[in-house]
């Protein structure tokens, strides 16, 4: 295999980088007040970034109204520090002006995980072409025929599950790939990919770790959300898949902070089981900060021994406000191993002054994957579901036939004195793709 390692910038190469832009005219940026990336703070001034150089290039604000880009039947969008090279043009679709001014943080924030990807893995040819989808499905459809006219080979982008529907069939009639950053699996599929990290993967891996463990029984205490069931739905599929026992399950309301009828349930059903069988029986809570300090220790409040219960969660556990808390002490969650995304935080850091936001990381590995395939196997169907898959900052993944991106991720347990420890690592390969 020879896969794509991502590692975080090294500071001679983003100097480099920047060095290059100061000595460029830059373009503005998207057009719209975007905050820091950072979802708790107000916004802060951001370093300009490149837009040309030896490391591809970063086409910025309206586009439309550059009269010295270069635009034609067959060259497509370039600027005018690009004339002449063989370019690969990879549209970023968004929602940089959206209302909310966390989802605008967002998008900026993986912009800029796009932009270090670009600074460190592209050659001279690659070009980067941000457009605005304000959140809009028809505006993100809208701006993918842009990006189809203006020559795109590959669309980074949408966020949103509904702008990732109404872009997919739009690339699809122009053979243009989509690798995009929803969570829903309904917007994976007819020529869209998507790269995120599905909690369908989560628990898949925290079922499979568990089981190996000794752990054969499991209980489920949730919020009814559609995040909430989806991860209920994933636990039976992969407790029975593992030849495992679903022994009871509750929701609860999610305005709910204190839901203590579900927890009595619950609780009512894991007494006996944990004395019968200690240490084999877990349970699944797919809560997060201050509703699951307050959700976890009703277990054992209602009676559970819960030194002899397993607590498992979702990557929403990878909070370090959450690992003193004495309930969770020894649980399981699985999160990408913490190496890499640690060292990208610092980089990210240097270089933009400020913390990455969540999904920059996914922004950067997407990206690129997208510059590997563009040097190497192609970017179309049989590049993007290359076997061997590629290595990112979130660990080792490859994409399916169907859209959905499989992952490998790690094991981590909590330690109120360490924090969270990784116990397994993820896989540094893959099996070969069954039939």
């Amino acid at each position: 295999m020879k896969p794509l390692r991502v590692l975080a910038a090294t500071p001679s190469l983003i100097l480099a980088a920047l060095c290059l832009a100061a000595c460029a005219s830059t373009p503005p940026r998207p057009p719209a007040p975007i905050s820091t990336g950072e979802p708790r703070v107000d916004p802060q001034p951001q370093r300009t970034g490149p837009d040309t150089g030896a490391h591809g290039g970063v086409a910025t604000g309206d586009l439309g109204d550059l009269s010295n880009m270069a635009e034609g039947e067959t060259r497509g969008l370039t600027p005018p520090h690009m004339t002449g090279r063989d370019i690969t043009r990879a549209a970023v679709l968004l929602p940089f002006s959206h209302p909310n001014r966390r989802v605008r943080s967002e998008a900026q924030g993986m912009l800029a995980g796009i932009e270090m990807a670009l600074f460190e893995k592209a050659g001279d040819g690659f070009l980067i072409m941000p457009k605005d989808t304000g959140g809009s499905a028809d505006r993100a459809a809208t701006l993918a025929e842009e990006a189809i006219s203006e020559r795109a080979d590959v669309i980074l982008g949408p966020l949103f599950s509904a702008n990732v529907q109404a872009v997919r069939s739009i690339a699809r009639e122009s053979a243009v790939p989509v690798i995009a950053f929803s969570n829903d699996p309904e917007a994976a599929g007819s020529g869209a990919w998507l790269a995120s990290i599905a909690v369908e993967e989560e628990v898949a891996r925290l079922v499979d770790y568990a089981a190996r463990q000794g752990v054969d029984a499991f209980a489920f205490l949730g919020p009814r959300s559609d995040y909430g069931q989806r991860v209920e739905r994933a636990l039976r599929l992969e407790v029975v898949g593992n030849a495992g026992t679903m022994i009871v399950s509750r929701f609860y309301d999610p305005s709910n902070d204190a839901p203590v009828d579900a927890a009595e349930a619950v609780a009512n059903v894991l007494k006996d089981e944990v004395e019968d069988r200690p240490g084999r029986v877990a349970i699944l809570i797919p809560e997060e900060g201050v509703k699951l300090r307050s959700v976890a220790p009703l277990i054992p409040y209602y009676g559970v021994d819960f030194r002899k219960l397993r607590m498992l969660g979702t990557s929403r556990w990878n909070d370090p406000d959450l690992w003193r808390e004495p309930t969770l002490s020894g649980g399981w969650f699985a999160a990408p191993a913490p190496g890499d995304l640690e060292a990208f935080a610092k980089a990210y850091r240097r270089n933009y002054g400020r913390k990455p936001s969540e999904l920059a990381s996914l922004g950067y590995d997407a990206a690129a994957a997208a510059i590997r395939l563009s040097q190497v196997e192609g970017l179309d169907r049989d590049g993007i579901t290359r076997g061997d898959g590629f290595m990112g900052l979130n660990g080792l993944f490859r994409f399916r036939p169907g859209g959905t991106a499989e992952r490998s991720l790690a094991i981590m347990e909590i330690d109120r004195d360490e924090g969270a420890v990784m116990v397994e690592p993820g896989r540094q390969s893959f099996d070969p793709p069954v039939g």
